[in-house]
């Protein structure tokens, strides 16, 4: 789970080399070692609220969990809490003629400048340890790269049952052009344990998913969009947030989780009112162009849950009974994705190979914002919804693809690593 004290722990770059081309022979680390982080990337910082405030009775018509079965460190939920503005994000149309801080979307705006505009020096954009002389192509390169993208590619579209048809229409006519789709999934958190034998802990795993996407819903799911290189286009949205049909006095949901999720900035009553129906966004997403085809990739940060919930739907039946079959399902509708959490994995474990034993104490934070933050990425509120999760996710793969030159620490080429999930056909 993500800890409310986050240490990045930060790459060797700059003076100490991103990525060492001495050290592309070393072997890799063993992605076995450490037990595999079996859930979605969206973990609730929150909960340490939770402890300051406990939640007391039971909310009627929900199905509440005992607070003994285990829920600790098993709710896959946002980390949305530092300084969250909730979720009734605005449309807001992008003038070019205005104060840049005018045109911000909601959670962009706590960001202080000291000047308009979102270009800061190149030192402040970078990571602490990249704030130096770029003394070779790598470094420049580097430090290019890491500039975020203007503010108008940084709005996030909100889509109800009224505009998912339109918002579906604009998807199919830029997806041939931006090719490059990123994923991130709303769930009410892991409620679900199997129990019995099992051939392998990646095994166990998939059963842990399986049976958790069997019984919930996803109550968000979001997309975003770029070109090969991490264009985004220049006008109209390039990331959405679907919100989904969620009634919670017919749904499985604990307690604390329901809380949680409130003070994230989840309108319950908004997604029973006005959400989305789940066959027919599955519907529209068989027609979109962004499945089936193998010109497409897809990134996610833990492709378990994100991809599970999705095959789930587009199947419309219920999970396969083991892994192989699963994989055939992805493979089917999904023939090209990375998984940046596995590839992050590579490269802490080759990291923790070079340091020396004492170092290795600590075990690092393998979260989707820890990444963010070793790559030198502001901490927005608008990062921690859905949708913001999901621009994130693509934004944080085109900054390891740039500093890497698409070679990881271990002399792998990224393809290795190419349809491969963490945590269940990764070890």
């Amino acid at each position: 789970m993500q800890s409310m004290n986050v240490q990045p722990q930060v790459f060797p770059v700059g003076g100490g080399q991103f990525f060492n081309q001495h050290q592309m022979n070393e072997p890799q680390g063993n992605l076995g070692n450490n037990n595999p982080h079996i859930f979605s990337p969206q973990v609730n910082q929150a909960r340490l609220l939770a402890q300051q405030h406990p939640v007391s009775g039971e909310v009627p018509g929900l199905h509440l969990m005992n607070n003994g079965q285990d829920m600790t460190g098993n709710y896959i939920l946002k980390q949305k809490m530092e300084n969250v503005q909730g979720q009734q994000q605005g449309q807001q149309q992008f003038n070019v003629n205005a104060n840049v801080g005018q045109n911000m979307p909601p959670g962009l705006n706590v960001y202080q400048q000291g000047a308009p505009g979102l270009v800061r020096p190149l030192n402040s954009q970078m990571p602490k340890q990249m704030g130096v002389t770029a003394n070779t192509p790598v470094q420049a390169n580097a430090m290019m790269h890491t500039m975020l993208p203007p503010p108008n590619q940084l709005f996030i579209r909100e889509v109800w049952k009224g505009n998912l048809h339109s918002e579906f229409s604009l998807l199919r006519r830029m997806i041939q052009q931006y090719n490059q789709v990123s994923i991130s999934t709303e769930f009410v958190g892991t409620l679900a344990r199997p129990i019995g034998n099992f051939r392998s802990k990646t095994d166990y795993h998939y059963q842990t998913m399986r049976s958790n996407v069997d019984l919930l819903n996803p109550i968000q799911i979001g997309i975003s969009i770029s070109d090969i290189n991490g264009k985004k286009p220049e006008n109209g949205p390039s990331t959405w947030q679907f919100n989904f049909s969620f009634d919670i006095t017919n749904e499985m949901v604990s307690g604390e989780s329901l809380e949680l999720l409130r003070k994230s900035g989840i309108n319950f009553e908004t997604h029973k009112s006005n959400g989305i129906e789940i066959f027919e966004f599955a519907q529209l997403m068989m027609d979109s162009g962004l499945i089936l085809d193998k010109s497409i990739t897809w990134i996610t940060f833990h492709a378990a849950y994100d991809f599970g919930f999705l095959i789930h739907l587009l199947m419309n039946d219920v999970m396969p009974n083991n892994m192989k079959d699963f994989e055939w399902w992805v493979n089917k509708f999904i023939p090209n994705f990375y998984d940046v959490n596995l590839i992050y994995k590579v490269i802490t474990d080759f990291k923790q190979q070079m340091q020396s034993q004492q170092q290795q104490q600590q075990q690092p934070q393998l979260t989707l914002m820890s990444l963010s933050d070793e790559l030198g990425f502001p901490r927005f509120p608008l990062f921690t919804t859905t949708g913001g999760q999901s621009l994130l996710t693509l934004l944080v793969f085109s900054q390891l693809r740039n500093l890497s030159m698409h070679k990881l620490p271990n002399g792998a080429d990224f393809t290795t690593y190419k349809n491969l999930m963490y945590g269940i056909n990764s070890e």
